[in-house]
């Protein structure tokens, strides 16, 4: 019988497209009580009627973000405090949560934090991270009954293999952008276009429309796609060659449904995505200049299909490591039974 869940749901209230992906992702994994389930919003007050709630359930289970911040605890991001956290007496079970680490910052968390992280993991058998870089710091804390799986978005096809797409002759190529990196994005949109192909923006967040706003006088506009839904950025996916770009799910999408993606990461989160998959990435903090050879190696690398030689392998073992994950937790699932042919782009599950 499907259990009844608490979903812990940080895309309840922000318009973040890439909470969307996450939530639709692990939505389609899991395989639960759809009627009597219940969604508690982390980035708002906790009350004790949610607490109710959430005991009513059979476990509650964190959606995955980037919620496990070295100060976890603020207004609009995590509003639990570790009294909550003991008063709930069903298992919480965080799946696919990642870190955030810039350029020179270590693996710590601040005191509220920890106790928090340990009082999570202290009432699940496993708890999930989405990359090396999160499993190093819960590990350096003290916290060791952690299954290292990926991020669930990897794994949305349920395909039991990477479902590599045909090379496509489409000339269209997804970017994806972050504000702080505007003179980047403006270089490599021109390069594309040196090439014949045709960029379309899919933002992630209003702040990502800034070139609907400001584009240099020798660029013409830029397509761009920004809707709090689903079905737009999935026909991208039929419509593109891959993604290029700056967002994380974004492009995350793109290689859960076989094509390419190649990452330019302003810190840990994309580093340690792409350790774990064996994806080339180029390093870039916001506010920096990436040189013209720099970015044409980065659409070099989208253009050629070798690039991702190690991704089937990786794929298929952190997808046995998301199932022994939802194994340990007797969260029900829909990845056993998959198969190559569920891999076909969908909207939400029903």
């Amino acid at each position: 019988m499907a259990r009844v869940l608490a979903f812990i749901n940080p895309a309840l209230s922000t318009q973040n497209v890439g909470d969307l992906f996450i939530e639709d992702s692990i939505r389609r994994i899991l395989d639960y009580d759809r009627e009597h389930s219940v969604e508690i919003d982390p980035r708002k007050p906790i009350t004790a009627k949610d607490i109710d709630r959430i005991n009513a359930t059979e476990a509650a289970v964190i959606l995955g973000t980037n919620l496990w911040y070295r100060d976890m605890a603020r207004p609009g991001r995590w509003m639990f405090t570790a009294e909550q956290l003991r008063q709930v007496r069903v298992p919480i079970i965080p799946m696919g949560m990642g870190t955030t680490r810039h350029e020179g910052e270590d693996n710590g968390f601040d005191e509220d934090t920890l106790r928090q992280l340990r009082i999570i993991h202290a009432s699940c058998q496993l708890g999930g991270v989405r990359d090396p870089r999160t499993a190093e710091a819960l590990d350096q804390a003290g916290i060791r009954n952690l299954a290292m799986t990926g991020c669930p978005t990897m794994f949305r096809s349920l395909s039991p293999v990477w479902p590599k797409r045909p090379v496509s002759t489409a000339k269209q190529v997804v970017v994806t952008v972050r504000k702080g990196q505007r003179d980047n994005v403006n270089r490599l949109i021109k390069l594309l276009r040196d090439r014949g192909l045709s960029p379309i923006v899919a933002a992630q967040q209003s702040k990502d429309l800034f070139l609907k706003r400001w584009i240099p006088f020798w660029q013409q506009p830029v397509p761009t796609l920004y809707e709090y839904s689903l079905t737009p950025y999935q026909q991208l996916i039929e419509n593109s060659i891959g993604a290029i770009g700056w967002r994380l799910h974004g492009n995350m999408l793109h290689l859960a449904h076989g094509n390419p993606a190649i990452l330019v990461s302003n810190c840990s989160r994309g580093d340690s995505f792409c350790e774990a998959f064996r994806l080339p990435r180029r390093r870039c903090e916001d506010h920096r200049r990436l040189d013209t050879p720099a970015l044409n190696e980065l659409i070099d690398l989208l253009l050629t299909p070798d690039t991702f030689a190690h991704l089937p392998a990786r794929y298929m073992e952190h997808r046995a490591s998301l199932v022994a994950f939802l194994d340990a937790n007797q969260l029900s699932h829909r990845l056993r039974t998959a198969t190559v042919s569920s891999s076909r782009i969908q909207d939400r599950a029903a």
